[in-house]
C-alpha cells in the first residue's frame, strides 16, 4: 500500500532547500504541468524556485515564459525578496515600464497584470484623432495621474513612434515601421534629429 508524505512543514533558511519533485515525472509530462502556469508571477516564482524548470519551459518555448512580461515579472519578484523586512511591495519601476513599453513584443491586454502587481506605477492607455488620423497611445501612469508618453502607434499605418523623457518634455527616440525599417533619433524634444536607419535584412 503506498505510504502518504508526511505533511510538509515550513522550514527555516539554513535548512536544505525542497526537493524537485517535478524532477521525478517525464519531461513531457513537466512541460505540460508548466503550460497550466497561467500567471507571469507565477511563471517567475516558479523559475526563481527551481531554475532547471524555467529554462527547461524557455527552452521549448512556452509562450508566457518568452513573453517580455515575463522579465518584468522576474524583476519584480527578484525585488520583492531582497526588499526589507515589513517593507510595502516593491512596484514595478519606472525603468522597467520603459524598457517593456519599448519591446515591439508588448501588449495593452497586459496592463491589467501590470495594474494588480504595481497600482502605484503601471501602464494606461487611449485612442486620440479621427478617421484615418487615429493613434493609440501608452502612457505611464502614477496612481489616477497620467504620466510621460512612452509611444504612439498609427491604427491605419502601423508605425509605432517611441518616446523618453519627463510628461511634457518627451522626446522622440525611435520609429519602427511596419516594414521593418527603423529609425534612431537624438536630440531635445522639438529639435530631434535623425542619427540612424536599420533595415530589415
Amino acid at each position: 500500500m503506498a505510504r502518504s508524505r508526511p505533511p510538509s512543514r515550513a522550514r527555516n533558511e539554513d535548512e536544505t532547500p525542497p526537493v524537485d519533485w517535478l524532477a521525478e515525472l517525464a519531461p513531457e509530462l513537466q512541460l505540460l504541468i508548466l503550460e497550466a502556469v497561467d500567471d507571469f508571477s507565477d511563471c517567475a516564482a516558479v523559475s526563481l524556485a527551481t531554475p532547471r524548470l524555467g529554462l527547461l519551459a524557455f527552452g521549448h518555448d512556452l509562450a508566457r515564459f518568452k513573453d517580455p512580461l515575463f522579465a518584468v515579472a522576474m524583476q519584480q519578484q527578484l525585488a520583492q525578496r531582497t526588499r526589507s523586512k515589513g517593507e510595502q511591495q516593491t512596484p514595478v519601476t519606472e525603468a522597467i515600464l520603459r524598457k517593456y513599453s519599448a519591446d515591439r513584443r508588448a501588449r495593452q491586454e497586459h496592463f491589467p497584470w501590470l495594474e494588480r502587481v504595481s497600482p502605484a506605477l503601471c501602464l494606461s492607455t487611449g485612442i486620440r484623432g479621427l478617421g484615418s488620423r487615429r493613434f493609440e497611445f501608452w502612457r505611464l501612469q502614477r496612481g489616477d495621474e497620467p504620466g510621460a508618453l512612452l509611444r504612439e502607434r498609427s491604427l491605419q499605418r502601423g508605425t509605432i513612434w517611441h518616446f523618453t523623457g519627463e510628461a511634457g518634455a518627451e522626446r522622440q527616440v525611435r520609429t519602427e515601421y511596419a516594414t521593418g525599417e527603423v529609425q534612431l533619433f537624438e536630440g531635445e524634444k522639438g529639435a530631434e534629429r535623425l542619427v540612424r536607419t536599420d533595415f530589415l535584412d
